[in-house]
């Protein structure tokens, strides 16, 4: 979507890095590795950027720094349209990985929702690891550090459910975003099944 709009691949994974980086400082050889870009692509494409003014520069220990202009006067706008563009392609993503077979669990959290939780995608179930690459590793694009994520068997999930771990306690207290969810009504339902079979008295 975003290579439609900004004509470039090169200039839209740079415009979103620096959208969702907009704090930090960056020079040009991290620039090309973070992005897998080549290093002659990433130097035209910074220079028209700063030159457009959405990139700012400086100069710092022999190195020179790019960082996000939050003055430029299309800023917002452009964010907008990255963070728009961003969960769209985000639950594009999560849909095709919603249909992997033995899935039963599938969250974001963490980076993803702003979550202090210490992961940032969630997966449970009996799933081929391997399928999950290709989305975990486009979902991750532009982001600042790795991508965490965490599988888990299912009966792992509902013993660390079940003892209130702190791990999973993270994840369901704070924001996040269930993709797939096709364990919690029948666990509720089972503990519903248990607690009136354990409190039923027959009448006297």
């Amino acid at each position: 979507m975003l290579e439609q709009i900004f004509s470039s691949v090169a200039r839209s994974k740079i415009i979103k890095f620096f959208c969702v980086n907009a704090q930090e400082k960056f020079f040009v050889r991290e620039l090309a590795r973070n992005l897998n870009v080549q290093l002659n692509s990433i130097r035209r494409e910074l220079s028209n950027l700063e030159e457009f003014g959405f990139l700012k520069s400086q100069e710092e220990g022999g190195k020179k720094y790019y960082y996000t202009n939050k003055e430029f006067s299309l800023y917002t706008e452009m964010k907008n349209l990255i963070f728009k563009a961003l969960a769209l392609e985000e639950m594009d993503v999560a849909g095709k990985m919603s249909k992997i077979t033995g899935l039963k669990l599938l969250v974001f959290t963490g980076v993803l929702t702003d979550s202090p939780a210490s992961t940032d995608v969630l997966i449970v179930g009996k799933v081929n690891k391997t399928k999950f690459d290709k989305y975990l590793r486009k979902i991750a694009e532009g982001l600042p550090e790795e991508l965490r994520y965490t599988f888990l068997p299912l009966s792992d999930y509902i013993y660390r459910l079940d003892i209130t771990d702190k791990f999973i306690y993270d994840i369901w207290a704070n924001e996040r975003i269930v993709v797939v969810d096709k364990i919690s009504d029948k666990i509720q339902a089972k503990r519903l099944d248990e607690y009136n079979f354990k409190h039923f008295r027959p009448e006297e």
